[in-house]
Formats: structure tokens, sequence, C-alpha cells
């Protein structure tokens, strides 16, 4: 889970517009453990975009291969939450222990993106404006 929190101060010009104070974004990866055992695997999300984001994992994944993801973002205002979104590993990179992948989102049909689409464009705009926010408080 990534929470990120911001100092909220009202005593500053740049602050006469209501920012977010607080914004949790968590993403889960499925993985097929076996025959019979799958689970949703919490992973650490980010760069995220309405056409894909990179996560942060343990697990391995083949560039190329399809996983499928659970997107859940919520804030003072907003709960929002993706249960089940495919999508392509386009690149992975070793971090230490650990590998960072870029996941591009798929759709099996125009209907099934046109249905999604709301909630990524609102979770995109939701984490651009509260990191904006978070700039013009310095923090």
């Amino acid at each position: 889970m990534v929470v990120m929190e911001g100092i909220v101060d009202m005593n500053k010009d740049s602050r006469r517009t209501e920012r977010y104070s607080w914004l949790s974004f968590e993403a889960k990866v499925h993985v097929k453990r076996s025959f019979f055992v799958k689970e949703w695997i919490p992973v650490v999300p980010f760069d995220f975009s309405r056409f894909g984001l990179g996560i942060q994992t343990d697990e391995t994944f083949v560039v190329g291969e399809e996983v499928q993801l659970m997107l859940e973002l919520e804030n003072e205002d907003l709960d929002l939450t993706v249960p089940t979104i495919r999508g392509i590993v386009r690149y992975k990179t070793k971090i230490h222990s650990r590998f960072d992948y870029g996941v591009e989102f798929v759709f099996p049909s125009k209907l099934s993106r046109h249905e999604l689409d709301d909630d990524l464009i609102r979770i995109e705009r939701a984490l651009h404006y509260f990191e904006t926010s978070r700039s013009a408080d310095g923090a």
C-alpha cells in the first residue's frame, strides 16, 4: 500500500484552493501458484497513467506476459476500485532483490475499455492533483 500524506496549511496564499490532505493508492496482482491455487498479491504501484502503470514486487513475470491487476484509490472525497484489469508486462528491471515492471493495460473489447476508462482517468487525475498540490506546498 502506498499512503501519501501532505501538510495542510490554510494560511499560505497557495493554499486558497482545496487540496487532498491524504491519498491511498493500492495495487494487487493475481498470481497463479498452482493449478488450483491463485491469490492476490499486494504490489507497490508507481508511475500511473490511464494507459498503464509501474509495479514493484518480489514476484517474477516475463516481458510479454499477461497479468491481472486490482486497483484501489481512496482519499477523503473518493473511494474508487477497479476490481480487475488486464495488462501486458512491457519491461522488467531488477532493483536489488525486487523487480520493477511496466504494465500496459489491455482490453478485450471497446466496450470493456469504455467501462473502465472513466475510472482510470479519475485515478490518473486524482494522483496528478495530489502530486501537484504537494509540489505547490514544497513537500
